[in-house]
């Protein structure tokens, strides 16, 4: 009898066993898919990411183009949030880490790339963070999201202010180059390219900059930027020129200083 009983539960056992391989091997990529979403749902995203990896290798063996599109659509969301939260840590290359697998699973998902450039404006990685935050608003258009490509330009406009306003001239021009040379055309970008030059007595290309800047805002052109040309023009050695600009300048912040070095230059 005894003997009876341990065969019943040796067959139970292998049973078990058994119905743990079929379920594994009948594990399908639209169940693996759909495991991972509620898991999204609940803001698991660390087990949902791994789902979603798992559904789309077992989508792309299975050439099932719909779970594959799903699993690197909701995957490049999984591993951005997962970026966020380990940014907001100040974890920054663990972020970075993120970012990267989202754009592996889905380049095409923009706002990856905007992850890596706050990650690398955390870490202080700057001309990176600029290049990729241009990046990020590239791949907003090819998403037809405008709104979000600007805000982007934006932030990487805003970074080079504000290394500007800190002095950090030699990264603040190597940054304003990097913008210029991969994005719209901007009068801000090139102002704060053109002061950091001066503030180097580059005065050659400060005035270019300068000039630049003035003919991207024609409508209307900031008193600073006249003031400012007129000051580079004269320490290069252009007196007329910067006679004449100081002349143009009405702003009451720049006025009295504009009005007095015109008429230094002109005796």
């Amino acid at each position: 009898m005894l003997k009876m009983i341990s065969r019943v539960c040796l067959i139970s056992f292998c049973l078990l066993l058994s119905a743990g391989t079929i379920f594994a091997q009948d594990a399908t990529a639209a169940g693996t898919y759909n495991e991972g979403l509620a898991l999204l749902k609940s803001k698991d995203y660390e087990n949902g990411l791994a789902k979603m990896e798992a559904a789309l290798a077992l989508a792309e063996a299975d050439a099932n183009e719909q779970i594959i599109k799903l699993s690197k659509k909701n995957g490049a969301v999984a591993a951005y949030n997962l970026g966020n939260t380990k940014r907001k840590a100040k974890d920054y290359d663990g972020a970075l880490a993120m970012y990267n697998k989202g754009i592996e699973i889905n380049p095409l998902y923009s706002s990856n790339y905007e992850g890596v450039a706050r990650a690398q404006e955390g870490k202080g990685e700057k001309i990176d963070a600029v290049n990729n935050y241009i990046l990020a608003a590239k791949k907003a258009m090819d998403e037809g999201k405008t709104d979000r490509a600007k805000s982007r330009y934006k932030k990487a406009e805003t970074l080079i202010g504000k290394t500007y306003v800190a002095k950090n001239y030699d990264m603040a021009i190597d940054m304003a180059k990097a913008y210029v040379g991969g994005a719209p055309a901007n009068a801000d970008v090139n102002y704060y390219m053109s002061r950091s030059l001066a503030a180097q007595d580059n005065y050659t290309e400060a005035i270019a900059a300068m000039r630049t800047a003035i003919e991207l805002k024609v409508d209307a052109v900031p008193d600073k930027y006249t003031f400012y040309l007129a000051e580079q023009l004269e320490k290069s050695g252009s007196k007329s020129e910067a006679a004449s600009l100081y002349r143009k300048v009405t702003e009451e912040k720049y006025k009295a200083q504009a009005e007095y070095r015109a008429g230094q230059l002109e005796k």
